[in-house]
């Protein structure tokens, strides 16, 4: 067991909220955890309001204790860095050894975070919260890694020296990058100057929130939701009931999808 004294507030009620306990790095440990926190929605709703709301720059970070009690009492989840930085605040906390790493992404460098992480005996894995990947992502040297996640294959290729890896989609014969993520350790000092140049990206002029429930993936854009499941894809308007069907979707509470429709309103109104 990892020792209880180091295991922070947010590892403690996120054990206790989703069953599990901590056990010094252990594969079939670290795998519950991983699969248990993509259950958290990435959302930039929070943030959204954050932004609308704090004006002192640094308070505006949702940190790890503050997205785990939100996601119990509201629903809530969090972007990439928020998400990353609970994750990984949970997984030193049940002994494991990761940092987080950075990666750039069609409209910039240092846009996207995902958590790298060694096991005692060497192996290295990704975990990609801000992407709701339910599973850890194995590296090995000079190998592609490919998954099968929801009707979708995610694929991780590593470049000449290993020092980087191209991660794509693809669906059927579709194959789209996403992402190339840098292997190399950042401090926190980078990483939460990366995190509070996030609030200023190109995404934060829109509601979105993406989430994994049962064998569907929900995404929403502003008043649009697209449901994937095996079955086929639709469509659904959210105009006519934002706050109630975000809840009933995606679990966020009615109350703050409301108070960030209100506050994307008046940012569409200012343009």
């Amino acid at each position: 067991m990892a020792d209880h004294q180091m295991i922070t507030k947010a590892a403690a009620m996120f054990f206790e909220y989703f069953g599990l306990v901590p056990d010094d790095d252990k594969k079939d440990t670290l795998q519950k955890i991983v699969q248990s926190f993509s259950y958290i929605p990435w959302e930039n709703l929070t943030k959204f309001l954050a932004k609308a709301q704090l004006t002192e720059r640094e308070s505006r970070m949702r940190l790890p204790g503050t997205v785990i009690s939100e996601h119990i009492h509201n629903g809530a989840g969090g972007t990439c860095f928020s998400l990353t930085a609970a994750l990984g605040d949970i997984l030193e906390s049940a002994g494991y050894t990761c940092n987080p790493v950075m990666a750039e992404m069609h409209h910039g460098k240092n846009i996207h975070c995902v958590l790298s992480i060694i096991t005692s005996d060497g192996t290295r894995f990704l975990a990609d919260p801000g992407y709701l990947v339910p599973v850890l992502i194995p590296l090995e040297p000079g190998k592609n890694t490919k998954l099968d996640v929801y009707e979708k294959k995610m694929i991780w290729e590593p470049d000449s020296d290993g020092k980087s890896y191209d991660m794509y989609t693809q669906e059927g014969e579709n194959k789209q990058w996403r992402y190339k993520v840098i292997l190399k350790p950042i401090s926190l000092t980078e990483f939460r100057r990366h995190w509070l140049m996030s609030f200023d990206a190109t995404g934060m002029n829109s509601l979105h929130l993406n989430c994994l429930r049962d064998d569907r993936r929900l995404s929403a854009h502003n008043l649009n939701l697209r449901i994937v499941a095996k079955e086929g894809k639709q469509n659904e308007k959210l105009r006519d009931n934002y706050p109630g069907k975000i809840e009933k979707y995606f679990g966020l509470n009615r109350t703050v999808a409301d108070a960030a429709l209100k506050e994307w309103r008046k940012l569409c109104r200012s343009r």
